[in-house]
């Protein structure tokens, strides 16, 4: 079954990222650009039973929750992955922080998620807590947290990319933005660094080795020395080895 506005090759592009098995062969697109196209697809009249079907999922919750993730800010939207690690957000992790009423909070406790690896029962607690209580969402995370035996410092790192570097960054998949982070922080000498290209920020995840190696470099110049090498690898076309 085809799928309004959207190409054969996009339609099997999606076909290959979701559905029962498709975390043994690779997922060509992240959950965001997932939802991406499926909301590419409803923006031409296509039904929540349509995009199921012709993406071969059983009934429409995962359609909505693809679609859910998409109303996150954007320096959010680049770490979100599929199944759960270090350095991102779990989709279904990313679900649960959308039902965060404000923007102010998703990105507290995604920032809680790269910094603590809260895991999904944990998450699921911080919102419920924060919806119920009133209470505010530091204090929610410090509460659910603190029932841990021991929490695992880890340091995280935000910066912007330049607006000029975006529009090349648009094209790209975030499997393509992520490789070229990855030779970034090689080039620039970051020790022990994990990380996450979006189109317009770009997040740094590390313990103890990655924070000491910042404040080598110079936490003021990280994001320059980023910035300035993400512009080069688009002006030459490849990541430096």
């Amino acid at each position: 079954m085809a799928l309004a506005n959207l190409s054969a090759l996009e339609l099997g592009r999606l076909r290959l990222s979701v559905g029962y098995g498709t975390h043994k062969k690779g997922r060509p697109l992240s959950p965001v650009e997932v939802g991406s196209l499926l909301k590419k697809a409803r923006s031409e009249g296509a039904t929540l039973d349509e995009c199921a079907v012709a993406i071969q999922l059983d009934g429409t919750g995962h359609i909505g929750r693809f679609l859910r993730i998409l109303e996150l800010p954007e320096d959010i939207q680049h770490l979100i992955d599929w199944g759960s690690g270090s350095g991102f957000v779990g989709f279904t992790l990313a679900v649960e922080l959308a039902k965060l009423e404000s923007a102010e909070d998703q990105r507290a406790l995604a920032q809680s998620i790269l910094s603590s690896e809260v895991n999904s029962k944990e998450v699921r607690q911080i919102v419920q807590l924060r919806r119920r209580s009133g209470h505010s969402i530091e204090a929610c995370i410090t509460e659910i947290l603190g029932m841990r035996p021991k929490i695992e410092k880890r340091y995280v790192f935000v910066g912007s990319i330049n607006p000029e570097s975006s529009k090349a960054l648009d094209s790209l998949s975030q499997a393509e933005r992520d490789t070229i982070l990855a030779s970034g922080i090689k080039k620039i000498g970051l020790q022990n660094a994990i990380g996450r290209l979006g189109r317009k920020f770009f997040t740094l995840v590390g313990q103890e080795k990655f924070d000491a190696s910042m404040r080598e470099i110079g936490k003021e110049k990280i994001e320059i020395k980023i910035r300035s090498y993400i512009a080069e690898v688009i002006e030459n076309g490849e990541p430096a080895c």
